[in-house]
């Protein structure tokens, strides 16, 4: 047998190929389906989180040990929702990401309710003067400001990516202003301003990614500055905060106490740290060690160059996740890519810097590296989400097998190309515009 049909969704129903090629090509073309993931990014992503597991284990062991007379309690349950997460991504990456506008609006309403039975009291868990928290059961908790960026991300993308046309009128603006202010409003009275600055943050990255010109993003944006330092300075805690910042020694005992021993953790690490498990700050110095601080604890045993790697890590996340952004097939895919890019990437770097003392302490978490379930689950699906966009093009582009494209005398019997620049029948030049997600010309 000498010819294999096959269906090609190209105008033609059935066409007729020599099987030897053909062959050839249907493998490689199944293996590049199942190959089609963008492999340096689970490797970025799959490193994180193992040593995210690690530094969990090594921060959390004496807290561990004095709560349960078990130093792996926190590793057991961190690994768990690793599993978990990681089953999540995977799934997340094999759906295709154009039903998440079927799933948009109902993502978004359950974060909205969730984040509001956040603040009904008996209902939320308060813990460290916050009210963040729901509690399921014995074992189970959910942390709703997490999946809150992951549906506002969703459904700004799905939203936005049909009204490129549009972005920057009112019918845009006014809705986009009114959504996220009902979710950052939301978190900041849990109080976590941290979370609610990175909200924000997104929601305007995605919103100029969109197409919006760049006087109504520094319009936006300055709006933004204006409210998050009002809500600084309202609150005396928050004022307090600001002023220790600028001086951590002029409260060390209180206010500026953390910021220390953050600095004095980076200090004892030196250039290649004391060792994995031989730190020093988190024996009861150091506040928070395995969730807000443990950037801290981690430059304390691995040294300036266990965080310059973690730095190189998110930048390398930062590089695959603009790259498939700018491959997206169509606008919803990447303002999702840029939404997820922005959040994990923006997070980790408000987190560190917090460590080194640039920023004004947020207590938001590192993403794939501090200890928390809901925080570790929605980022591995956000993943998944962003693996699934680049997935998209690569599959499309591998899954038409193009065998046998000449004739035996070597003439090709591929159609001529009548794309951009190319001559028509008629001799006259075909100029069709290529499609391109990317905005409008901003002024």
């Amino acid at each position: 047998m000498r010819v294999l049909r096959h269906v090609l969704f190209r105008g033609r129903a059935w066409r007729k190929v020599r099987c030897d090629r053909a062959v050839v090509h249907v493998v490689k073309s199944g293996l590049a389906r199942t190959t089609t993931y963008d492999l340096p990014l689970v490797a970025v992503v799959l490193v994180l989180l193992f040593l995210g597991l690690a530094m969990v284990y090594s921060a959390s062991g004496i807290t561990a040990l004095d709560a349960n007379d078990d130093p792996s309690t926190f590793l057991a349950q961190q690994s768990a929702w690793a599993a978990l997460g990681i089953g999540a991504m995977f799934v997340a990456s094999r759906v295709d990401y154009r039903v998440l506008r079927f799933v948009a609006v109902p993502l978004l309403l359950l974060a909205v309710v969730l984040l509001g039975a956040v603040l009904i009291p008996g209902v939320g868990v308060t813990a460290g003067g916050a009210t963040r928290w729901l509690r399921f059961g014995a074992g189970f908790g959910l942390q709703p400001a997490e999946l809150a960026k992951l549906a506002l991300i969703v459904y700004l993308a799905t939203w936005l990516g049909g009204k490129r046309e549009q972005i920057g009128s009112w019918r845009i603006t006014v809705p986009f202003i009114l959504v996220t202010a009902l979710v950052v409003g939301l978190v900041v009275a849990e109080p976590d301003l941290g979370t609610a600055i990175v909200v924000v943050v997104v929601a305007l990255a995605i919103y100029f990614a969109a197409g919006a010109r760049l006087r109504e993003f520094a319009a936006l944006g300055g709006l933004t500055a204006v409210v998050v330092l009002a809500l600084a300075v309202a609150q005396p805690y928050r004022l307090q905060r600001l002023v220790t910042f600028l001086d951590p020694w002029s409260d060390p005992q209180k206010f500026g106490f953390q910021t220390i021993q953050m600095l004095y953790a980076l200090g004892l690490g030196g250039p290649f740290g004391e060792g994995l498990g031989a730190g020093k700050e988190k024996f009861g110095y150091l506040p928070h060690p395995y969730t807000d601080s443990i950037f801290a604890v981690l430059g304390d045993e691995l040294g300036l160059a266990g965080a310059l790697v973690i730095v190189l890590l998110f930048l390398a996340l930062a590089f695959r996740g603009v790259r498939i952004a700018l491959r997206a097939e169509d606008s919803t895919g990447a303002l999702l890519a840029i939404g997820i890019t922005m959040w994990l990437c923006f997070q980790a770097w408000v987190n560190m810097a917090v460590v080194a003392s640039l920023v004004p302490m947020t207590g938001i978490t590192l993403p794939f590296i501090s200890y928390g379930g809901s925080s570790l689950c929605v980022g591995l699906i956000a993943v998944g989400i962003l693996l699934n966009v680049g997935r998209a093009r690569t599959t499309q582009r591998t899954s038409v097998p193009r065998a046998s494209r000449r004739w035996r005398d070597g003439r090709s019997r591929e159609p001529a190309p009548r794309g951009r620049g190319s001559l028509d029948r008629k001799g006259s030049r075909n100029a069709l515009p290529l499609h391109r997600w990317s905005s409008r010309p901003r002024g």
